[in-house]
């Protein structure tokens, strides 16, 4: 999983190795491809943790369009925002690769997801995610993945990512 110029999609650096928002394409076996999109952790000092959500940071100037950062606390966001998913740490101030569409890793929030059930953003932990649930209000705005297996509270899982 590297790109021609021989970046991983694990190489976390402080330096751009490539340009922001390069999406890289690799194949998955029979869980199809993923696809991985280059990014700037913008958060002031917290590290991106396997399974969080990134959502492009709305005061970014510097790093313009995907700069990130791990979705707030019980707060929804819309798909158009949301970069993708941490699968491995990239520290705060750093460059790297997250998962924006593909079979990986989420973090469910103080609540179980469902067996068979579609998630969205704004678990009650920050970068977390919850079922999603037909809601009138609209706060549901962001379905982003499907889990085929049941994920405990405040544990990661495996499941069906689409942020892209």
């Amino acid at each position: 999983m590297t790109t021609a110029a021989g970046i991983s999609v694990t190489t976390v650096t402080t330096t751009a190795q490539a340009p922001l928002g390069f999406v890289l394409t690799v194949p998955d076996g029979d869980n199809g491809a993923h696809e991985w999109v280059y990014v700037f952790n913008d958060e002031a000092s917290t590290s991106f943790a396997v399974g969080n959500v990134i959502y492009r940071d709305p005061s970014a100037t510097t790093y313009d369009w995907y700069g990130g950062l791990i979705t707030p606390a019980t707060t929804h966001q819309a798909k158009v925002l949301l970069l993708g998913v941490a699968q491995h740490i990239i520290a705060a101030g750093s460059y790297g690769f997250i998962l924006q569409k593909g079979v990986g890793t989420i973090l469910a929030g103080g609540a179980a997801l469902t067996l068979d059930t579609a998630f969205t953003t704004g678990g009650d932990e920050p970068g977390s995610v919850i079922d999603y649930a037909d809601d009138a209000s609209g706060a549901n705005i962001a379905v982003i993945g499907h889990v085929a297996t049941a994920i405990l509270a405040d544990a990661t899982g495996s499941a069906y990512i689409n942020c892209g």
